[in-house]
């Protein structure tokens, strides 16, 4: 059985599914999530500093989300959020629409052979032992 220590609150845990996090970190982050959003529900357009010190949530945290595509800036906010390979203002995400496409032209590229004809390669796999 593999088991950590949270690396936020220091509790052993199982990882699950890739978590890296106990199930009770993973439930506070998704409740100061829900806070937030229920905050713009209500507040659509606020600030992120005056999100931050309304719900008590970081505004690294809730850069977090934007970067993660849960939130999205609203038009006319300036250029808070830029694209991480050009620069430009972007409302969510880490790419604009032009980069996140060539990102994914480019890795397409490498994963799907250009002669799709071709058997792909075969992959063999094994046991783990321990």
């Amino acid at each position: 059985m593999n088991i950590k220590n949270c690396p936020k609150c220091g509790k052993i845990f199982s990882p699950v599914g890739g978590s890296l996090i106990c199930k009770d970190c993973i439930r506070a982050e998704e409740q100061e999530f829900e806070r937030v959003r229920d905050y713009l529900r209500e507040n659509r357009g606020a600030d992120i500093n005056i999100v931050s010190e309304e719900t008590g949530v970081s505004t690294k945290k809730i850069l977090k989300y934007l970067r993660d595509g849960r939130l999205e800036i609203t038009d006319g906010m300036g250029d808070f959020l830029k694209c991480e390979k050009c620069g430009v203002s972007i409302r969510s995400g880490q790419y604009c629409r032009s980069c996140a496409e060539k990102v994914s032209k480019n890795l397409s590229s490498v994963l799907i052979p250009e002669n799709r004809d071709e058997a792909p390669p075969k992959a063999k796999m094994h046991i783990k032992k321990r």
